[in-house]
C-alpha cells in the first residue's frame, strides 16, 4: 500500500486563529457560556480530518498500476489533480481488484473508486459524482480479418447488434466478471449466459486481447483507448478494427464512485466542486484523448466537442 497524505486537517469553525489566542479565548468563553451553547457555536469544536482510502485496481489505460507507464492513466491524471485540490483531506491509495471495490462497498467499508460505470444494479450501494470521465464508449473488437463474419449483424448504420452476434456459434467472445457493460451489451451476455462461445473470465483486460492475438476467441467488448493500449503492449502485428454497437451513444461517462453513505455524499460533493472548476477542458481529458489511436482521436475531438459535459463550466 502506498500513502498520499496531507498534513492539514479539515479547518473547525472555531480553529481560524493562533493556538495562545484561541485558547485565552476559549477560557473566557468557558466562564461565561454553557457548554451546550458553546458546542452550537463551534458545531463540533474539533473538525476531524477526512480520510478517503481510494481503491484502484489495475484496469489501464484508466489506471496503470505497473511497467513504464505508471501511474499516467487517466484516472490517476485526475486523481492527483483532485489531491492537489483538496489539501484539507488525506488520501490514502490503495492497490485493489474489481472484486474488492465492490466487496467493500457492500460491506459498508467507507472508500472510493475514480473510474466507474453507473448501473441500476451499483446505485444500491454506490453514492456516484457528477461526470468526470468522458470517453469513446464500447465497440466490438476484433482481427480485421474476421470482420466479413459480422455483416449478418450489422445494420444499416454499420453497428452490431449484439443480441444476435452472441448466438453465433462459430464467434467466440469473452465477458468479464464485475466489468460493467452498458445496457445493450449486458442484456445480449445475460441472454447467452451457459453458451459455450461466451466464455467468463476474469477482469484481466490484458488476457483477454492476448486470447484474441492468439485466436482463441474472435472478438471482445471493449473501449477504443484499451483496444489500442493493449494492441500496443502486446506488440502484435494483429490489425484490430473497433466496430460500433446498435444502441450505445457515441461516448460514455465515467464516474468517481464512494460507498453509499452520508460520508460518501460530503466526497461526492467535493468531487462535484473541484469538477466543476477545471474548466472546460479539465487535464485528465487530454490523458484520455492521449491513449487513442490517430483515428479514434479525431473522432473523440468531433463527438467530445459536439456533447462536452464541462463545456458549460466556468
Amino acid at each position: 500500500m502506498t500513502k498520499h497524505e496531507n498534513n492539514q486537517s479539515l479547518p473547525a469553525v472555531c480553529a481560524t486563529v493562533s493556538a495562545p489566542v484561541r485558547n485565552a479565548r476559549r477560557q473566557r468563553l468557558l466562564r461565561v457560556l454553557p457548554a451546550w451553547l458553546l458546542l452550537t457555536a463551534c458545531g463540533t469544536a474539533q473538525a476531524e480530518e477526512m480520510t478517503i482510502r481510494w481503491q484502484m485496481p489495475d484496469f489501464p489505460p484508466t489506471i496503470i498500476s505497473s511497467g513504464p507507464q505508471k501511474g499516467t492513466g487517466y484516472a490517476e491524471v485526475f486523481l492527483r489533480y483532485f489531491i492537489a485540490h483538496t489539501p484539507d483531506i488525506k488520501h490514502v491509495i490503495e492497490p485493489s481488484s474489481m472484486s474488492r471495490v465492490f466487496g467493500l462497498m457492500r460491506q459498508g467499508e467507507l472508500v472510493c473508486e475514480p473510474s466507474l460505470i453507473k448501473t441500476p444494479e451499483r446505485e444500491t450501494y454506490v453514492d456516484f459524482s457528477g461526470p468526470v470521465e468522458f470517453v469513446l464508449t464500447h465497440h466490438v473488437v476484433l482481427p480485421v480479418a474476421l470482420l466479413p463474419k459480422l455483416a449478418p449483424y450489422r445494420n444499416a448504420k454499420g453497428e452490431v447488434d449484439m443480441s444476435k452476434l452472441v448466438r453465433d456459434p462459430g464467434l467466440t467472445t469473452v465477458r468479464q466478471e464485475k466489468r460493467g457493460y452498458p445496457p445493450p451489451v449486458l442484456t445480449a451476455f445475460e441472454a447467452a449466459a451457459g453458451q459455450k462461445n461466451v466464455i467468463v473470465t476474469s477482469d484481466d483486460g490484458q488476457a483477454a486481447f492476448r486470447q484474441i492475438a492468439t485466436g482463441w476467441v474472435s472478438y471482445v467488448v471493449a473501449y477504443a483507448d484499451e483496444a489500442n493500449w493493449y494492441a500496443k503492449q502486446l506488440e502484435t502485428p494483429l490489425k484490430l478494427a473497433y466496430v460500433p454497437i446498435a444502441g450505445l451513444p457515441e461516448y460514455t461517462i465515467g464516474y468517481v464512485g464512494c460507498t453509499k453513505s452520508p460520508w460518501g455524499k460530503q466526497v461526492i460533493q467535493r468531487v462535484n466542486e473541484v469538477v466543476a472548476k477545471a474548466g472546460k477542458r479539465p487535464p485528465w481529458i487530454d490523458a484520455e484523448a492521449g491513449f487513442l489511436d490517430p483515428e479514434a482521436a479525431k473522432r473523440f475531438e468531433v463527438i467530445y466537442a459536439r456533447h462536452s459535459p464541462f463545456r458549460h463550466h466556468k
